[in-house]
């Protein structure tokens, strides 16, 4: 048994939170002898022991999220595509998008194809139930907004783009002083930080579409890309379910931060600045935007000790940055002449703290040549190379897992 697995068993064993619910008599268990029991897909977080027993900040977290999550279940003609959930984030009169995953459109035959004569149906918390529309999806970052037409305005969730960079200073130790759990108001922005607790929610598929939730921490753990070819998906300790899948991920704000991917003993999620900037392009153009990284990057900080001593020891002034853990083949990183442990800390004229600054920054420039400054432990001063920031184009998409059905 390793370190995670006892741990998660002594957390499980002792927690204070744990209280055993009475049987109704109404109700069938979460678990019988039945094949829905058995099924992938009709199987609650409460799968996974941690999920059991939810502290009291979990559940306020989720509260404040949780009447804008729904269930999705999809199908083409008579034959089901896939079930998951997901977020409402617009309302307006009686029109709503839904942001959700576009495995729910997904066509298993072929490869990033959707399939024909689809119908989706949404499920409320509230029981309710409305036809989908297709709004918009794009196949390389899986993801899909969904529009439906109510009566009145429904709950929307609040946002929170990330900021996913932590400054390196030697020089500025110091403890800080924790403080108190609380809800706040909407914010524009939330300070990620690995160890931070993150929450998976979803909605069950299934009478009465329960709320669902998985507690778990911020990870730098990279994802299995032979599972995951998405570079831009990070990843969190949190275990849901299939009917997860495309469900949001939120702070202990109960912020929307991401859109969760399902994995054997973890989750990886698209940061919700992405699925954002997507949307809102797709808004205003009508077509999507994809650019293409050409590497594999991650924050200066996540970078080995041994690593950041031999570049800060002898750039002592950089403190945050993007390091460069792999140059793609025949990328245009490797055209540009980025190398493996290059820090890139200026991108396009403009400083660069972090990945999410750093894609932000590529997905205004796509199409164009742009001028980055880079730090090299074997250099003694910054380089100035030139990158073309390349778009993914309909045959070099990311391929994403067929979850069956």
């Amino acid at each position: 048994m390793n370190y995670d697995s006892y741990k998660r068993e002594w957390v499980e064993a002792f927690t204070p939170w744990k209280r055993e619910p009475k049987e109704d008599p109404d109700n069938s268990p979460i678990f019988s002898g039945d094949y829905e029991s058995f099924n992938p897909k009709r199987q609650k977080f409460y799968l996974h022991a941690q999920n059991k027993h939810l502290d009291v900040y979990t559940k306020v977290a989720a509260l404040k999220a949780s009447t804008s999550v729904v269930s999705l279940e999809s199908y083409s003609g008579k034959e089901e595509i896939f079930q998951c959930s997901g977020t409402i984030i617009e309302s307006v009169d009686t029109s709503s998008i839904i942001l959700t995953t576009a495995s729910l459109l997904s066509c298993s035959k072929a490869r990033n194809s959707i399939a024909n004569d689809i119908k989706v149906i949404v499920h409320l918390f509230d029981g309710r139930a409305f036809d989908g529309h297709i709004e918009a999806y794009d196949l390389h970052y899986n993801v899909a907004a969904i529009r439906i037409q109510s009566d009145t305005p429904l709950p929307i969730a609040s946002l929170a783009h990330l900021n996913d960079s932590i400054m390196i200073r030697p020089s500025q130790l110091r403890v800080t002083e924790e403080k108190p759990f609380q809800l706040r108001p909407h914010s524009n922005s939330f300070d990620l930080i690995p160890g931070d607790l993150v929450i998976a929610l979803g909605r069950f598929n299934k009478k009465p579409y329960d709320i669902m939730a998985a507690p778990g921490e911020f990870s730098i753990d990279r994802c299995d890309y032979d599972y995951f070819e998405c570079k831009e998906l990070f990843m969190a300790t949190c275990r849901i379910t299939r009917c997860g899948i495309g469900g949001p991920l939120i702070n202990r704000y109960g912020e929307i931060i991401g859109i969760c991917f399902h994995d054997v003993s973890s989750i990886a999620f698209l940061p919700i600045n992405i699925a954002s900037i997507w949307w809102e392009h797709y808004k205003k153009y009508r077509q999507p935007r994809r650019p293409r990284l050409g590497m594999e990057v991650t924050n200066l900080y996540a970078a080995d000790l041994e690593i950041l001593e031999r570049i800060i020891s002898k750039f002592p002034e950089v403190m945050e940055g993007i390091i460069v853990e792999e140059v793609i083949a025949g990328g245009s990183a490797e055209f540009a002449g980025l190398k493996h442990n290059d820090v890139i800390i200026q991108f396009g004229g403009r400083k660069v703290r972090s990945f999410l600054e750093l894609f932000h920054d590529m997905w205004k420039h796509v199409g164009e040549s742009v001028e980055l400054v880079v730090i090299r432990a074997s250099a003694d001063v910054p380089l100035h190379l030139t990158m073309v920031v390349e778009e993914a184009t309909s045959d070099k998409l990311y391929s994403w897992p067929f979850w069956e059905v």
